[in-house]
């Protein structure tokens, strides 16, 4: 996987959330949010292309929180608080990384927010493992 990192947040943890997963030919763009954006975080996946872009607003004070759909009540939210700008970015990058991931193995990338949230969150540690993904699990990495 190639890293492009065109902010001051340190990104060297990436290849290491990403070393289990067939990401050899995956670019991952690291960039600020606009500067008139009022959103802490955004994410893209351009899965034909093999593209994860990640955008964290430098004006973000920490902590940030990140809400998530509840996989066992729709319309229900939980909260989870990103503690740094890395944190954010890692949280954002296997979001995108789980669609990535989807993509390559045939599953449907639509509507599967939430999947990729929980996704995102076992790897950094936040759920725990008896919360069902359908990706294969993994152990948690702690930042």
């Amino acid at each position: 996987m190639k890293v492009s990192n065109a902010t001051g947040i340190d990104a060297g943890m990436l290849d290491g959330l990403a070393r289990e997963y067939d990401t050899e030919n995956l670019r991952t763009y690291i960039r600020h949010t606009r500067k008139d954006a009022e959103t802490p975080y955004s994410g893209v996946c351009y899965y034909k292309k093999g593209r994860i872009r990640v955008s964290v607003n430098p004006r973000n004070l920490y902590p940030v929180p990140v809400r998530v759909g509840s996989p066992f009540d729709s319309g229900s939210w939980n909260h989870y608080m990103m503690r740094s700008a890395e944190e954010l970015m890692c949280f954002v990058f296997l979001h995108e990384l789980s669609h990535y991931l989807d993509y390559r193995n045939g599953i449907p990338v639509r509507c599967k927010q939430t999947k990729a949230d929980l996704f995102a969150l076992r790897r950094m540690g936040f759920v725990d493992e008896r919360v069902r993904c359908p990706i294969t699990p993994q152990k948690p990495i702690r930042l």
